[in-house]
């Protein structure tokens, strides 16, 4: 009889290797990811997973080892890319929301006008 070897399981891999793995197919659809996600979300998981690198790093004490400083340069180059999204969208956003507002006040200073006028 052979003998049979359980598979890892998510949870008990290499959280190294899960890291690299993960960065290696946002490397690979990172502009599909880009047109699909909202830039902020996409920073935002970008983030997640580089303090994941790190934590994991910390755990098996290896944050100097050319490895772990290697993940980190691939994820700091993937957030470079889509910071500028990011920052544009919250400047569209921004401004948006001032327009709003000053639409709203200028009603508001015409509705006071006219209910003094009266």
């Amino acid at each position: 009889m052979t003998e049979e070897t359980p598979l890892e399981s998510a949870s008990t891999a290499d959280p190294t290797a899960t890291l690299q793995a993960d960065v290696a197919a946002y490397e690979t659809i990172f502009g599909e990811l880009a047109r699909a996600m909202d830039p902020a979300a996409l920073l935002k998981v970008l983030t997640y997973t580089l303090r994941n690198a790190k934590r994991v790093a910390s755990e098996n004490q290896s944050y100097d080892s050319l490895e772990h400083r290697r993940l980190v340069a691939r994820i700091e180059a993937l957030m470079a890319r889509a910071e500028p999204a990011a920052r544009k969208q919250a400047m569209t956003q921004r401004n948006a929301a001032n327009h709003e507002r000053k639409v709203r006040a200028k009603h508001q200073a015409d509705s006071k006008r006219q209910r003094e006028g009266r």
